[in-house]
């Protein structure tokens, strides 16, 4: 995981930090389905969205410079840099959408909960 993490950069610190306090709200709205709780998990997940995009944003950003100083060095771009370069742009992708896939799974189960005959 750290490998993981390494690779995403950054932007991996602030996924892990908002993930953790989205899945704590999310579970605490579970529990007691409030509207107040929904409405900051809406929020959040805007926050995590535009997370997600500035870290994929910033390490395209850095694979293209490798790229660039790879061939102003050897006067050609190898496809091998570019592919793992690419692999770990997109980490913070990767791990900030799964987050979030589970963080609304949280949510539709305290709707349906919310909204449940009572028996």
């Amino acid at each position: 995981m750290s490998q993981y993490i390494r690779a995403g950069g950054y932007t991996m610190w602030v996924l892990i930090a908002l993930s953790a306090v989205m899945i704590v709200i999310a579970v605490r709205f579970l529990l007691k389905p409030e509207p107040a709780r929904l409405a900051v998990l809406r929020a959040l997940t805007w926050v995590q969205i535009l997370v997600i995009l500035g870290g994929v944003a910033t390490n395209l950003t850095a694979v293209c410079k490798s790229a660039g100083a790879e061939f102003e060095r050897t006067g050609k771009i190898l496809p091998e840099i570019l592919v793992q370069g690419l692999g770990e742009a997109l980490t913070p992708a990767a791990f900030g959408f799964s987050i979030l896939g589970f963080v609304w799974l949280l949510i539709a189960l305290a709707v349906r909960k919310a909204h449940a005959p009572d028996v």
